[in-house]
């Protein structure tokens, strides 16, 4: 997922945070961490970047070939 956030040319500095939560099946929340603050000023713009990246146990994948 990916997303940019641009600041107008004028006006005060905006702050910024990026938030990261964590959802069990039932919509609870199980972890929530405050991960970056930041500032933009008049005409900067910022892209954020998101990846989840999952890893298997290293038998796992060769019990379901067999």
């Amino acid at each position: 997922m990916e997303g940019t956030i641009k600041h107008p040319a004028a006006g005060e500095p905006w702050e910024y945070s990026i938030v990261l939560s964590i959802l069990g099946a039932e919509g609870q929340e199980i972890t929530r961490q405050i991960m970056s603050v930041g500032a933009l000023n008049p005409e900067e713009q910022r892209t954020f970047k998101l990846a989840v990246e999952v890893f298997t146990p290293p038998g796992e994948q060769a019990a379901k070939d067999d």
